[in-house]
């Protein structure tokens, strides 16, 4: 996850698509070890956990981006300025 913050702040993030194609492959390792016999090694375990912990930092900011949002419809049906109210989201980094 510390890899990821620099990532997102520097380069931006990708589409929602990318974060979940970053986080299948520990997935499918902690899967695969839960339904047979097969165990990972380390160096499989830090190149999928790396992935994953940037994955997530990416599907944080998504969270917020959909809470904000679901804030905004909220504040709009209990009569704020719906002008203001999206001006506000659209200022979302």
């Amino acid at each position: 996850m510390i890899t990821g913050i620099p990532i997102a702040v520097f380069a931006g993030y990708p589409d929602f698509w990318w974060v979940l194609l970053l986080m299948v492959p520990m997935l499918f390792d902690g899967f695969l070890q839960l339904l047979t016999r097969y165990e990972s090694g380390n160096y499989r375990r830090l190149f999928t956990g790396f992935l994953f912990g940037i994955a997530l930092v990416f599907a944080f900011i998504y969270f917020h981006r959909i809470c904000m949002w679901i804030a905004g419809g909220i504040l709009k049906w209990f009569g704020m300025d719906p002008v203001k109210v999206d001006w506000a989201i659209e200022r979302l980094p």
